[in-house]
């Protein structure tokens, strides 16, 4: 999630300099047929092309609006699983020890591997997210940010070997979905201490409903990540795009050619600046549709996780708080 004020120019860079280059090559084109090759006819009028441009601003705001949509769902979504994650953690310190003849040095104990667990959950989660799919993006503007933070980071396997017991792990390590395994050994372990009279039914109820809501932002993480922006969408806007802006140029000929031949010329950066401003909204719609790519727009995951996992260990009073993560030239991940 890029979080500085604005834009820096070198990402803008990246993210221009392609639709630059088409809008000077089609105004260029434009001007060579119609002045050098005297091919008069390629001056159409402007209302079809405006209508086609009309058309296309429609399109692509639908589309953007779609993608924001996506967007936004997965940053709820992760604003959930803080909110349980900590509802969750502090219900499980409050419930285990509320016994007057509990043990509190086994109650630390099991507080301790059901919130280290989650904490590992957390990381499972994670490393579902950040897979590649198919249809995602390579984003070069991102990419020199995301080389130097997946550089500082511990991968998510050696997280979640550090907070899950040995037997756990064993049990989870060849699991296709280890988020929903993880899930189950939490409420397999509520269950034996409820058994054991560690807690009573309705302290086990209230536990079991919120890993029961832990598992359904799980699965709407799952569903954003695994469900793609309808292709039809992606592909009929940018053809749309692609038809406008090979129109444009011809369309602007004959209102410069009125203006006199010796301003032709400014055909070229008018067509650039009209141009541009249509690709740029295709693009800003087009790196949003899928919020967990790691790009410079998507849900910072890493850094959620990081704040919940601070915000559990204080909880527990221990000692080896890990530090916030940084922004990496005003990017979180």
């Amino acid at each position: 999630m890029y979080i500085n004020r604005y834009l820096s120019p070198i990402i803008v860079y990246y993210y221009s300099w392609r639709m630059v280059l088409f809008s000077i090559a089609t105004g260029s084109i434009a001007i060579f047929v119609y002045d050098y090759l005297d091919w008069k006819w390629v001056a159409i009028p402007w209302l079809p092309v405006s209508l086609v441009g009309t058309a296309t601003a429609f399109f692509v705001g639908f589309k953007n609006n779609q993608s924001y949509d996506r967007s936004w769902e997965a940053r709820k979504v992760w604003g959930s699983i803080v909110n349980h994650s900590r509802s969750f953690s502090a219900a499980v310190r409050s419930f285990t020890t509320c016994s007057p003849d509990s043990d509190n040095i086994y109650a630390a104990q099991e507080n301790r591997i059901i919130i280290h667990r989650h904490i590992a959950w957390l990381y499972a989660l994670k490393n579902t997210m950040v897979q590649r799919t198919n249809w995602e993006h390579k984003d070069r503007a991102s990419e020199r940010q995301r080389k130097a933070f997946r550089r500082s980071q511990v991968p998510c396997d050696v997280e979640i070997a550090k907070h899950l017991p040995e037997a756990d792990l064993a049990l989870i390590k060849d699991k296709k979905n280890q988020a929903t395994q993880i899930l189950d050994l939490q409420s397999q372990h509520i269950r034996d201490l409820r058994r054991a009279g560690s807690l009573d039914p309705y302290q086990h109820v209230a536990l079991q409903d919120l890993i029961s809501k832990l598992y359904d932002e799980q699965g709407k993480a799952e569903r954003i990540k695994n469900t793609p922006f309808p292709r039809q969408y992606a592909t009929t806007s940018t053809l749309f795009i692609f038809i406008f802006m090979s129109l444009l140029p011809f369309g602007l000929l004959p209102q410069f050619v009125d203006l006199g031949e010796k301003y032709m010329f400014l055909l070229i950066p008018f067509n650039m600046i009209v141009s541009w401003v249509f690709m740029f909204m295709e693009y800003v719609g087009d790196i949003s549709e899928n919020p967990f790519e790691g790009l410079l727009n998507d849900t910072p995951v890493s850094t959620i996780i990081r704040n919940i996992e601070i915000d559990l260990k204080e909880m527990l009073g221990e000692s080896d708080v890990p530090e916030k993560l940084a922004s990496y030239s005003g990017t979180l991940f």
